[in-house]
């Protein structure tokens, strides 16, 4: 698992932001499992099981979310993603030094991923990608 995680999060060329706090919770879940599991009195099965469970908790930290060569990963096992071609429309939201990118396909509205690259590289990233016909619109957030 590992493994497929690893590849796939190198096979991100943009990827999304995450918040710190996440990674504070997934170690310290993952902390908390494997000293209650090796603090314990338990068999060789159920320690097995209890260090196990602590490092599919640390595989959340190679959860990976962005833009890849041909799609959009949305997940860490999204083995197919959004093909750029499949995208219809593309909404660009502008919030202080953060881009948050909404996309629709077949009129449904997909997950929104955050990006902290400047707009003039993610601009130049997808127009070589998507369609032509592809609607990219870009809203900007001021604060007053």
């Amino acid at each position: 698992m590992y493994i497929y995680l690893y590849l796939v999060r190198d096979s991100v060329l943009i990827k999304s932001l995450k918040r710190t706090i996440f990674y504070a919770l997934v170690i310290g879940c993952s902390g908390f499992i494997l000293i209650i599991t090796i603090i314990t009195e338990q068999t060789m099965d159920q320690r097995i099981r209890g260090i196990l469970s602590g490092l599919l908790m640390l595989s959340f930290l190679l959860d990976t979310k962005g833009l890849s060569e041909d799609r959009l990963i949305l997940g860490p096992f999204d083995r197919n993603g959004v093909l750029y071609r499949d995208i219809d429309k593309m909404a660009l939201l502008l919030k202080n030094q953060e881009i948050r990118l909404n996309y629709f396909k077949n009129g449904r509205r997909g997950p929104m991923m955050k990006f902290s690259i400047p707009l003039e590289d993610l601009l130049a990233f997808l127009s070589e990608r998507l369609n032509e016909e592809t609607e990219i619109s870009i809203l900007v957030e001021e604060d007053t």
